[in-house]
């Protein structure tokens, strides 16, 4: 296992040099972020751990199965591991690095996480870990709202909600890949900004995406 996370490290190619260079800067905080996530997991109690065990979850409501990777689970929590990286800003010299603190409540999706997780693990106590290379922090029902018991229930609500409406959106393009493109609202201002989950796409994918819409 080492030595292939190891070969994909070696391997590895940015996009363009910006990706390049956060590359390095995450690969040479990696071992400060991994201590301070270890350092959050050390105010739960003492237990063993198991990680990245896999479960699905069926909803009669959605007539189907969610499936899930628990990052680690104990013998009374369970909780996701959430790493925080520092943000390059290019300058006239080139490109700086600003380290990020973490989050002050957990993150909207990291919570619909969550609620989906202490469906398959009901008798655990959830918790969110943050940590970057300069911060951390550990979130649990004790000092966080969004992770009491009645509020993951609305969160898996509301994740419920999601997959009713992608159901109804696959339903009105019934197969035809131009309705089901109008029907999802895109974001142009990111391909614009070439952001993440458009970088490397081709050029001409993003101009048959622009179609959709003509």
């Amino acid at each position: 296992m080492i030595k292939k996370i190891q070969d994909r490290i070696d391997n590895f190619q940015g996009t363009d040099e910006k990706d390049k260079i956060k590359f390095e800067h995450i690969i040479k905080n990696m071992g400060a972020i991994s201590s301070n996530h270890l350092k959050n997991i050390a105010t739960l109690p003492k237990q063993k751990w198991e990680d990245e065990k896999e479960f699905t979850h069926w909803d009669d409501r959605i007539k189907t199965y969610f499936l899930c990777y628990v990052d680690l689970i104990g013998e009374t929590h369970f909780g996701d591991i959430k790493n925080v990286f520092g943000t390059l800003v290019k300058t006239k010299s080139g490109f700086s690095y600003t380290k990020k603190k973490t989050p002050k409540v957990p993150f909207h999706s990291d919570c619909l996480q969550i609620a989906l997780y202490s469906k398959v693990l009901p008798t655990h106590t959830p918790f969110l870990t943050y940590a970057s290379d300069s911060d951390y922090t550990i979130f649990t029902p004790d000092n966080c709202i969004e992770l009491s018991k009645e509020n993951l229930e609305h969160y898996y609500d509301e994740l419920v909600l999601y997959q009713k409406c992608w159901e109804t959106k696959l339903e009105l393009a019934n197969g035809d890949i131009k309705t089901l493109a109008k029907l999802c609202k895109p974001d142009f201002s990111e391909i614009r900004k070439n952001g993440f989950w458009w970088k490397g796409i081709s050029p001409d994918i993003i101009k048959r995406f622009k179609g959709y819409y003509e």
